[in-house]
């Protein structure tokens, strides 16, 4: 009796010592180690919860969640912005994908543009890279001086579910037009530009809309006309001209082809050309008072 008194004294002395030795479980405010190693999941998050309230069906990460390949397969959810950063030397994204049996994976990996329908995110573009064919370059000519590669653009038609290629680029040459899924039927580039299916269509730089006048400070009348230009240098015709009582604040509409704008007042250039984002351009003369 005494011994089992004895017994119990000592459990709950061992008890009351350890809860005073180890304290309660709070938050720790900093934490430096030399390695970090999670065999389950990493959570970044405010709320402690990898997954946006309400959001936890699409998958739209609260902070950052990393989760290996234990639980079936793993990944890196990034919420809001993925910025990478270098000093002295320009960073780096690279894609490298292996096959077990040691046989060369000539496509390793893509990037997709998403949208959420019907329960699940559905592919709407894809850029690809990847290895030539090896009818072009056969697999013994393969080393470390020869890996050569090209790029492929895909998009999803309506009521179609494969993506099908729009443009394979690559080897100094490019295809455009039509083609089937996957590798497939548009044909790899044999000269520097090959259209498949369709023609080459010239469009001149549409001449601009006279512009209209939101506001006038009435220092005289003047008169306003546009010019567009091309990405290349080019220009359109003068634009119908607007007249008003003063110098102006101005709005117009964007041109297809235009990359900026020469604004001219009374027939002479007022300033440098001008490039304004959106589809409504707006401009106000710096002379304006």
């Amino acid at each position: 009796m005494s011994e089992r008194l004895l017994t119990i004294v000592l459990s709950v002395a061992a008890t009351l010592a350890v809860q005073q030795v180890v304290p309660p479980r709070t938050a720790v405010r900093n934490l430096e180690v030399d390695r970090l190693v999670v065999r389950g999941e990493l959570i970044v998050s405010d709320t402690g919860k990898p997954w946006e309230e309400g959001y936890e069906e699409q998958q739209i990460p609260r902070g950052i969640y990393a989760k290996g390949l234990a639980d079936g397969p793993g990944g890196l959810w990034v919420r809001s912005r993925l910025i990478k950063g270098e000093v002295d030397d320009p960073f780096d994204d690279r894609f490298h994908a292996v096959e077990r049996d040691g046989s060369l994976r000539r496509a390793p990996g893509h990037i997709s543009w998403n949208v959420w329908l019907d329960g699940a995110w559905r592919q709407m573009a894809i850029v690809q890279g990847e290895g030539v064919e090896f009818s072009e370059v056969p697999r013994e000519r393969w080393n470390g001086g020869t890996h050569p590669g090209r790029i492929r653009l895909q998009t999803f038609r309506p009521g179609h579910q494969e993506p099908l290629t729009d443009a394979v680029i690559g080897q100094g040459m490019m295809s455009l037009g039509g083609g089937g899924y996957g590798g497939s039927g548009l044909a790899e580039p044999r000269e520097v530009l090959e259209l498949w299916g369709g023609q080459l269509r010239q469009h001149a730089l549409p001449v601009p809309q006279a512009p209209s006048a939101n506001e006038e400070d009435e220092t005289g009348p003047h008169t306003y006309e546009l010019v567009a230009i091309g990405p290349q240098g080019v220009r359109s015709a003068v634009s119908a001209p607007l007249k008003t009582a003063g110098r102006a604040l101005l709005k117009w509409d964007s041109v297809p082809g235009a990359d900026a704008y020469l604004v001219l007042c009374d027939g002479e250039p007022v300033g440098d050309p001008v490039r304004i984002e959106g589809t409504e351009k707006r401009w106000r003369d710096p002379r304006m008072k």
